[in-house]
């Protein structure tokens, strides 16, 4: 499809092959159809997602956040989402800096999307 062209489709199943996720959307039946839209961005209803359990959160949620230490020293706005074996991370960017902040317990101390700011208790070395 065409970067910057949009199109309305309707789910009809969605599975996971590896690494992968299969859509089939309704009216596109044959794989010619459907190559056309290899590769697209899928955007959904954020009233259609399922709800999440206690401390856990979409990434739409978390991209845009103003990051806090406890201490109240702004650190900037997480920008992106990086996946990694053990963790995700938290790309944090100031003005003139970017910083790399592990989503886990011991360094989020809050996230609070009615005020839109994530809190950090950094440890040593995290924001040097």
């Amino acid at each position: 499809m065409p970067a910057g062209k949009v199109r309305k489709e309707v789910m009809h199943a969605i599975r996971t092959d590896r690494e992968f996720l299969i859509i089939a959307f309704h009216g596109i039946s044959s794989r010619e159809e459907a190559s056309t839209l290899r590769n697209a961005m899928i955007e959904v209803d954020a009233s259609m997602l399922p709800a999440l359990g206690e401390n856990e959160y979409y990434y739409h949620q978390i991209i845009g956040l103003s990051v806090v230490t406890v201490e109240g020293k702004t650190i900037g706005r997480v920008t992106e989402i990086m996946e990694t074996a053990s963790n995700e991370v938290y790309v944090v960017q100031d003005i003139d800096r970017e910083y790399l902040i592990p989503a886990v317990k011991a360094v989020i101390a809050d996230i609070n999307l009615n005020t839109g700011i994530m809190t950090i208790t950094p440890v040593d070395g995290l924001l040097d």
